[in-house]
C-alpha cells in the first residue's frame, strides 16, 4: 500500500520537497553536533534539559492520546471512531519515532545511542524510555497497518488486533508516566516535580491529538465530499474541547498552588512565561518571543470555548483550526515552556535559549515526522478513496 504515497499533484510533492528540505537541515546540524559534541549547543551547567529534552513530555502524552480512540473503538465497539483509528495509531507511530529520534540527538555522539537500549537501570527512566517507545511505535503501527489493510480488503480487521490494542494500553499510558519520572529525578525543580505532572502531559497530549485528527478528518472530508465524516469531526470536536478545558484547568490550578503557597522556583517559571520578566532574562535575539507564551494560551483558551459552541462544531475550517491552536498550545505548555523555563532559577542570571544546531536538528527532526505522517496519511487517504469514508 505504501506505493500510493509516491502518487500525487503538484501541491503534494512541494510538501513533500520542503520537508525533504528542512529535514536536511537537520542533518546538517547533528554533523557539526557530532564533530563538535554538545558544546556546540545552547546547554550547559545551567541547562540540563535543551531543546531536544523539551519535546519528549509533549510527546510522550501525544503518542499515548491513540488510546482513547482505539480502546473504544476496539475493545468496546464503537464504530463511530473506525475511520479516526488508524490516524490515531499512524499519529502514535510517528510521535513514538521523533521521540526516539530527539533521544537520540540528546546524547550528543552517535556513538552513545546504543546505551538507550543496552544500560538499562532500574534507577535511571530514561533507560527504560527508549524500549517503552520502540515496542509502542511498532505496536501503534501495526495496528494502523492492520486496520487500514483490513478496510482496503472490505473486510473484518484481525482478530488479534485486539490483543495487540491490550497490550497497547499499559505501553501508551507507561510513556507520559516515564517522562514524568525523568523530569522528577532533578529536585532542584520545583516545576518538575509535581505529582500531578504525569496526569498533565497525559491530559496534554490528549487535547493536542484529539485537535490533530480533528485536523486531519476535517481535511479527509473536504478531499471526499462535504457530507463525508461530519458524524466524527463532530465527535472529536467535543473531545477537543473536554480535553483543551481539562489541560487549562490544571495551568489554573498549578498557577494557583504556585503563587498562594509561594513557591520560589515555581512562580519564577511561571512569571518568566507569562509576564515582562522574560524580556529581561531572555537572550536579545529571542526577546521578540517573550509574548509568545501568553499568546499560545490565549490562543487555546479561545479555541476550547469556541468548540464548545455547537454552531462552530457544525463547521468545517473553523473547528479544525481551533485544534490546530489547542494542539500548538498544548505543546508548548508540556513542551518547551515546561522544560526552558522549569530549570530557570530565580537571580540565576540568563535563562537558557537553543544555539543554531540544536534548532536545526529539532526543526529536522519534526519535519521528518510530518514527512512521514503525510505519506501515512496520503496512503489513508487513497485507501479510503478506492472503499469510501466510512
Amino acid at each position: 500500500m505504501f506505493e500510493k504515497a509516491l502518487k500525487g499533484n503538484r501541491a503534494y510533492w512541494i510538501w513533500v520537497a520542503v520537508l525533504v528540505l528542512l529535514a536536511g537541515a537537520g542533518v546538517h546540524g547533528y554533523r557539526v553536533q557530532g564533530a563538535e559534541g554538545l558544546a556546540s549547543t545552547g546547554m550547559g551547567v545551567g541547562a540540563v534539559w535543551g531543546i531536544y529534552n523539551a519535546q519528549l513530555p509533549f510527546l510522550a502524552g501525544l503518542a499515548a492520546s491513540a488510546l482513547f480512540i482505539l480502546v473504544p473503538e476496539r475493545l468496546m465497539k464503537q464504530t463511530g471512531l473506525s475511520a479516526a483509528a488508524p490516524l490515531s495509531a499512524f499519529l502514535a507511530a510517528v510521535a513514538s519515532a521523533m521521540s526516539l529520534l530527539f533521544l537520540a540527538a540528546g546524547f550528543g555522539m552517535p556513538s552513545r545511542i546504543p546505551t538507550l537500549f543496552v544500560n538499562l537501570s532500574p534507577s535511571a527512566p530514561v533507560s527504560w524510555y527508549a524500549p517503552a517507545l520502540l515496542l509502542y511505535l511498532l505496536l501503534s503501527l501495526g495496528a494502523g497497518w492492520s486496520l487500514l489493510g483490513a478496510r482496503r480488503k472490505g473486510t473484518t480487521p484481525p482478530r488479534w488486533l485486539r490483543a495487540l490494542v491490550v497490550v497497547a494500553v499499559p505501553v501508551g499510558l507507561a510513556l507520559p508516566v516515564i517522562a514524568a519520572f525523568m523530569l522528577a529525578v532533578m529536585p532542584t525543580h520545583g516545576l518538575w516535580t509535581s505529582a500531578m505532572l504525569a496526569p498533565r502531559i497525559l491530559v496534554s497530549g490528549l487535547a493536542a491529538g484529539m485537535g490533530l485528527l480533528l485536523v486531519m478528518v476535517v481535511a479527509m472530508r473536504r478531499s471526499a465530499g462535504a457530507e463525508e465524516g461530519r458524524e466524527l469531526a463532530g465527535r472529536l470536536s467535543g473531545y477537543t474541547a473536554m480535553a483543551g478545558l481539562a489541560s487549562l484547568c490544571f495551568v489554573g490550578l498549578d498557577a494557583g498552588t504556585a503563587f498562594l503557597g509561594n513557591l520560589p522556583s515555581e512562580t519564577y517559571a511561571l512569571r518568566l512565561l507569562y509576564s515582562d520578566m522574560a524580556r529581561e532574562a531572555l537572550p536579545v535575539a529571542y526577546v521578540p518571543f517573550a509574548g509568545l507564551p501568553s499568546v499560545l494560551l490565549a490562543s487555546g483558551a479561545v479555541s476550547v470555548l469556541l468548540l464548545f459552541l455547537p454552531a462552530v462544531r457544525r463547521g468545517n475550517l473553523l473547528p479544525a483550526l481551533a485544534g490546530l491552536l489547542i494542539a500548538v498550545s498544548a505543546w508548548f505548555d508540556r513542551g518547551p515552556g515546561l522544560i526552558l523555563a522549569g530549570q530557570a532559577t530565580p537571580g540565576g542570571g540568563e535563562v537558557y535559549a537553543p544555539a543554531l544546531p540544536d534548532m536545526l536538528v529539532t526543526i529536522g527532526i519534526w519535519a521528518g515526522g510530518a514527512l512521514l505522517l503525510t505519506a501515512l496519511l496520503k496512503v489513508t487517504l487513497s485507501v479510503r478513496r478506492e472503499r469510501g469514508m466510512a
